[in-house]
């Protein structure tokens, strides 16, 4: 049987590298894989996540779309991250016209308190960010009762790439030139 082409990164359980350093991956943006070659990988550990406090919501109230500025990732790098809700919010993860599972117009990923009873591990949120291509959330107190904070945790990891020439690997090619075993990178678009 012959070896996959194409591996998919969603795993069920604890958060976990897709890829390893020196591997392929072909990242989805503007309907198009952009083939790079994995440098190194750096982590952001559930035990020690990155945290943002969308401030104090009055019962029933709704916050403005607030963009994950901590969560862009510079030229050649992409991030993939997990999030769990703090707080009584209901939180939802846009990511513009993102190739996402469950994704419904922009919205990729709904997080409240009861998620992790079904999801402990956080996977069925997890979503990755390319270059600035950006995620944005907007949180909505679901209580009869006003809340002081509304914070939501991050974690996962962030991966430094260096690009292929198109002349060693391209979607676009006719015939296309795709590397022998690739992970697929589900990226945002915003066009």
């Amino acid at each position: 049987m012959p070896a996959l082409p194409q591996l998919y990164p969603y795993k069920a359980g604890p958060i976990e590298f897709i890829v390893m350093p020196g591997e392929t991956v072909g990242v989805w943006v503007n309907k198009v894989y952009n083939f790079f070659k994995v440098l190194y990988i750096e982590g952001t550990p559930r035990s020690d996540p990155l945290e943002i406090d969308f401030g104090a919501l009055g019962a029933g109230a709704v916050s403005g779309v607030v963009q994950l500025t901590f969560l862009e990732m510079p030229d050649n790098e992409f991030g993939q991250f997990r999030a769990e809700v703090l707080d009584d919010i209901s939180a939802l993860l846009y990511q513009g016209r993102a190739d996402q599972r469950h994704k419904l117009n922009i919205r990729v990923a709904t997080y409240t308190r009861f998620t992790a009873l079904h999801d402990p591990d956080g996977h069925e949120g997890e979503f990755y960010v390319h270059e600035n291509n950006w995620a944005f959330m907007q949180v909505t107190n679901q209580t009869d009762y006003a809340l002081a904070q509304t914070r939501v945790a991050f974690w996962g990891f962030r991966y430094v790439l260096e690009q292929f020439p198109e002349s060693v690997y391209s979607w676009t090619a006719r015939p296309q030139r795709l590397p022998e075993q690739w992970t697929r990178v589900p990226a945002t678009a915003h066009l």
